[in-house]
């Protein structure tokens, strides 16, 4: 089968979750005898904007096009723009894929998706993220407080532009009467109560993009997410989608090494790794370590940040001065079993929610446990008790007490390790979307 993977970055040069998972789903499909062209975006000031390069790359066959951003000028550019149709209606025109599979498209464009549908491949969209919902993607407002979705585009518009105070009662009335009005009613009365001097242009892109997004989800032959929680919130929204959607967890790349066991009476070892990201909590995770009994315990953290978050660097680095806290930097997946080797729980103190985590999967296939917030898709990885612990987001109290009770009871750690759940790894997740892909195609 003649397969088009389309992500919005790859390594080496992007190495987030998606980026990931494309590369080695794309290599194991290929292991199976299947024929795969990766169409990605790449971000390189040194290139000129919107070009493309190919290469051979560990027997793939990748067209990296080039988007530094620099034509974005409003929201809209993150989505929906024609930067990018020439050079894919030329891969598809040539190759003649059986079927593209879209990993995610910010950066790139939803048009990509219609492009696809008009040449005749079949399409299929995994729901990795909440980006369709959400153009801040982690469906956090500004000040980090939740967002309960999109409500028809009406709780987007507050983070497109900001907006000042309503005047007008019947503004003042509806917006504090959204919360609990049926969707029907907001869906169809939220211009009549949200009048055009009220919301701007801008506040009336958030409309536009919800009505945009509807249609797009209209053209996949099937719509894959990782978890209950990711099916559950798009069928809120978007209801004409139940008999497309399908839920199918995804697989890791299989891990060789497991860790070592923790020594008796060596202190206890916690460690984070991932991205260093402001709503991922690790500043609440440095406070809960700093709570604990001193010389119990080390902490490592493992990740790296971006050029828009050095000052949230910083300040982690300055509140961690003076504890046994390691900044050890990012490391390359493959190395995954020899940066955890030392380590003996896993902590993942999400503020946002989690529409799957490969974190917990990965932290489990070694043996390790994980102290994870109570939110989004989590809860559908960590059995309390079993393979982890779980605090409510964002309570610092709770995740401290879930951290001591490893120092008070070090035999947890083994225990949980013997009942760790099934890890599912890529060659069977690939064999799964296979079958996927087959059916598909059969439809004709």
């Amino acid at each position: 089968m003649k397969i088009l993977q389309v992500s919005h970055g790859l390594p080496p040069t992007k190495n987030a979750g998606v980026e990931l998972y494309t590369f080695y789903l794309s290599k194991e499909l290929v292991r199976l005898n299947h024929s795969v062209h990766i169409f990605c975006r790449e971000e390189d000031p040194g290139k000129e904007e919107f070009s493309s390069s190919e290469e051979e790359m560990d027997g793939l066959r990748v067209t990296r096009v080039v988007n530094n951003l620099t034509r974005v000028t409003d929201p809209r550019g993150f989505y929906d723009h024609h930067f990018f149709d020439e050079v894919f209606s030329k891969i598809l025109k040539q190759e003649k894929p059986n079927l593209v599979h879209f990993q995610h498209f910010i950066a790139l464009s939803a048009h990509l998706l219609r492009i696809a549908k008009e040449e005749g491949s079949h399409v299929v969209l995994t729901l990795h993220d909440f980006f369709i919902l959400c153009h801040r993607i982690q469906l956090l407002k500004g000040d980090n407080r939740l967002c309960p979705g999109p409500l028809y585009g009406l709780e987007c518009a507050s983070c497109v532009d900001p907006i000042p105070p309503p005047r007008d009662l019947r503004t003042r009335f509806f917006l504090r009467a959204k919360d609990v009005l049926p969707f029907s009613v907001i869906k169809w009365t939220k211009r009549f109560f949200i009048p055009p001097k009220f919301l701007g242009n801008k506040g009336y892109e958030a409309f536009h993009r919800y009505r945009f997004m509807y249609e797009i989800l209209k053209i996949p032959d099937i719509i894959l997410v990782p978890s209950c929680f990711v099916k559950d919130l798009f069928l809120k929204y978007y209801p004409f989608i139940r008999p497309r959607i399908k839920i199918l967890p995804l697989g890791i790349p299989p891990i060789v090494h497991p860790r070592k066991p923790k020594e008796r009476g060596k202190k206890m070892r916690f460690c984070y790794f991932g991205n260093i990201l402001p709503f991922k909590g690790l500043h609440l995770l440095i406070d809960a370590f700093k709570s604990l009994p001193q010389g119990r315990a080390i902490l490592t953290i493992y990740g790296s940040g971006t050029p828009w978050t050095e000052s949230y660097d910083h300040q982690l680095k300055e509140q961690a001065r003076g504890y046994s806290i390691d900044f050890r930097g990012p490391f390359k997946r493959e190395n995954l079993s020899e940066a955890l080797n030392d380590q003996d729980v896993v902590v993942l103190p999400s503020l946002c929610p989690e529409s799957f985590s490969l974190v917990i999967r990965e932290a489990n296939s070694l043996g390790l446990p994980v102290i994870a917030s109570r939110i989004g898709a989590i809860p559908e990885a960590v059995e309390e008790g079993v393979n982890g612990l779980l605090f409510e987001p964002g309570d610092v109290e709770g995740l401290t007490r879930c951290m001591s009770r490893f120092i008070d009871e070090p035999n947890l750690i083994e225990k949980m390790a013997s009942k760790m759940p099934k890890v599912k790894w890529m060659p069977e997740h690939a064999m799964e979307l296979i079958k996927i892909y087959q059916e598909i195609k059969g439809k004709g």
